[in-house]
């Protein structure tokens, strides 16, 4: 019996740990699925914005999703853009918090201090009107379009230097040349849904810090 209860506990162990690993690295490998109404918004699409139509710069938009781990985690990629680019591009941080969602766009200022205009996207329009599902993500636009459109970097943890996609298209626009051809790396969503395609399942990695 005492053999028993000894396996039962080393397989209850193993299965904790091969769910803390899928939390926190496996599902992340995978593409996010696409919402069934999806909009499809390309590189060269025009877009129509207030926010957009306004601007008097390029504009660099960070989407952010309160309960996402990949988000919390590329946070210090786009510091250090925001330090090194703000004099010639605006930077916006546009986020989503779950159930936190009224006060998404507090608690950003709050935890990261970043002095960029951040906007609480709860019903997820402007998610929607850039054709985002997932975070992290960054869209470039310049003159009212599409200039980049996709990840940030390979790695969930922003350290490859040689797939930084969102630092080299932007490189590019500022330097006035073409966006550099990316690999379709750069333009498949991974990470987390963003909440408001109704999907909750970062909630729980959200509660344990994960």
């Amino acid at each position: 019996m005492r053999v028993f209860f000894v396996i039962l506990l080393v397989l209850i162990c193993l299965s904790g740990i091969g769910y803390i690993f899928w939390r926190q690295e496996l599902r992340f490998t995978k593409p996010t699925k696409k919402p069934s109404d999806l909009k499809l918004v390309e590189v060269n699409d025009s877009i129509h914005l207030d926010f957009v139509n306004k601007a008097s710069k390029p504009l660099f938009i960070h989407f952010y999703n309160y309960d996402c781990p990949c988000s919390r985690f590329n946070i210090k990629e786009f510091k250090a853009m925001v330090r090194d680019f703000s004099d010639s591009i605006d930077f916006i941080a546009v986020v989503q918090a779950g159930d936190k969602s009224e006060n998404a766009e507090k608690l950003f200022k709050e935890k990261y201090n970043l002095g960029v205009e951040t906007i609480n996207d709860k019903d997820g329009l402007i998610a929607d009107a850039l054709g985002i599902y997932s975070t992290p993500q960054a869209v470039i636009i310049k003159n009212s379009k599409i200039f980049y459109k996709g990840n940030y970097n390979k790695a969930r943890f922003c350290t490859s230097r040689n797939t930084r996609f969102a630092e080299m298209a932007l490189e590019a626009m500022i330097n006035g040349k073409q966006p550099p051809e990316m690999p379709l790396l750069a333009e498949i969503p991974y990470g987390c849904e963003l909440p408001s395609n109704g999907n909750t399942s970062t909630r729980l990695g959200s509660i344990f810090n994960f």
